[in-house]
């Protein structure tokens, strides 16, 4: 992932906006990780230990995220009218619904972080 660099001429809103768009490229990233991996782990659900409710919790975990990075790009293809807001109610509109994803990304992590976890501990008992 390239880091954007700032510069002394960037406004604050110019350095926020460079930092939510390095954000949202992380969460995209991590996001098609998870799902990729929830796809391997649904596999071996399925056909390596036969477990059909892991299985179905991990392809439920693939449609939850899948909504989820659709969200995410949904996001990232408005960030062009962000780069041309020229008010606060503009900015902080931006801002909240960063916010609000953050929230979101920073639960589904956490929910896949479970799953796993309960999945690799099923596996080793």
């Amino acid at each position: 992932m390239e880091l954007n660099t700032f510069f002394n001429h960037d406004s604050d809103e110019q350095i926020v906006q460079k930092r939510s768009a390095e954000e949202l490229n992380l969460w995209l990233s991590h996001i098609n990780y998870i799902l990729n991996e929830s796809d391997r782990l649904a596999k071996i659900a399925s056909n390596v230990i036969k477990n059909r409710e892991f299985r179905d919790h991990f392809l439920e975990l693939i449609i939850k995220n899948q909504s989820f990075l659709n969200e995410l790009l949904s996001y990232k293809n408005s960030m062009v009218h962000y780069k041309e807001c020229d008010d606060f109610e503009c900015d902080l509109f931006y801002i909240n619904k960063h916010e609000n994803l953050r929230e979101k990304y920073i639960k589904a992590i956490g929910n896949y972080r479970s799953h796993k976890d309960q999945f690799y501990s099923k596996m080793l008992s």
